[in-house]
């Protein structure tokens, strides 16, 4: 009887132990942005399963302060596991590296350390998206479609590490063809990005294509294109996927969007961290969820996906 009661109370004692792991997750983006609902729909589902807590910090809007200080404070908890999204190495090295010194085990999603050998920060792996791909394939895919004389590439956050991996990617392959292509800050408020669009297709009309870099950025150039007339003339390209994004695709007001399945990256980071925790188990090297180019040929299969909240 005394053998069994040890056994019940071993097991109950660990279950406790599972039932008290506490992740965090540090972004960059916050709930604002439909993307990282996304995620966090993924964290919430993998915490649910597994048993374990899991807490999303983003800013309402992109501040880099405001991000670090939210890492430093998920660093202070002492969490079980902490997930972070790298959007700006010489930023998060020092609180990252602190933190797995002292043996919290980091997971990062959506954006790498591009740095490799004894200078990438220590973390267990990567899971998200390549985005110098992204941006390459997609202008690739613009390419085989028809010859740009001018393009523009939108950027809604300036110096976010992902996002000029994806300028680079779209410039590495406009520009070899000898297209002209420059980056245009248009910043996260919409109404803005539509002015500072507006105003740059004035000053260059001979500009057909515009990139942008996720739905913050593709809002404005859409309604830019709308209000200035430029239907046919001028084609917009996405980053991320959201149903308004499906259907600006299938009305044709966007040419591609670049899908990288961000729910995985907020469902696999809280199980990869639990396996790590319970067995000691991880991934090696990155885990990509993307890129998966999205245009009007294929856009029918994942619109299920989209509408359910797993894309």
């Amino acid at each position: 009887m005394k053998k069994v009661l040890v056994i019940l109370l071993v097991v109950l004692s660990s279950s406790l132990l599972l039932a008290e792991m506490n992740f965090y997750l540090v972004s960059h983006g916050g709930p604002a942005d439909p993307f990282w609902g996304i995620v966090m729909k993924g964290m919430n589902d993998a915490a649910e399963k597994y048993g374990v807590n899991a807490t999303y910090l983003g800013p309402v809007k992109y501040s880099l302060q405001t991000f670090v200080n939210n890492l430093n404070a998920a660093i202070a908890a002492k969490p079980d596991g902490l997930i972070v999204t790298i959007t700006d190495v010489n930023a998060v090295e020092e609180p990252l590296k602190r933190a797995i010194s002292s043996g919290i085990p980091v997971i990062a999603i959506n954006v790498p350390d591009p740095r490799t050998g004894l200078d990438k920060i220590p973390y267990i792996a990567y899971i998200g998206n390549n985005e110098y791909l992204g941006g390459y394939n997609g202008a690739m895919y613009v390419l085989s479609q028809f010859t740009p004389k001018r393009a523009v590439i939108a950027i809604h956050e300036v110096g976010h590490a992902g996002m000029e991996m994806r300028a680079k990617g779209i410039m590495d392959a406009l520009s070899p063809k000898g297209i002209p292509v420059e980056k245009l800050n248009i910043t996260v408020d919409p109404s803005k990005g539509v002015s500072v669009l507006e105003g740059y297709l004035r000053k260059h009309p001979d500009t057909d294509m515009i990139f942008t870099l996720g739905p913050i950025g593709t809002l404005p150039a859409v309604t830019v294109v709308e209000d200035m007339g430029l239907e046919g003339k001028v084609k917009v390209s996405g980053f991320d996927l959201t149903e308004e994004m499906l259907k600006w695709i299938e009305e044709g007001k966007v040419l591609y969007t670049v899908d990288q399945q961000q729910y995985l990256q907020g469902y696999l980071a809280v199980e990869f961290l639990y396996f790590y925790k319970k067995y000691g188990l991880s991934p090696i090297g990155d885990v990509l969820t993307g890129p998966f180019i999205i245009t009007k040929d294929n856009v029918g299969p994942v619109e299920n996906s989209v509408k359910e909240g797993y894309r």
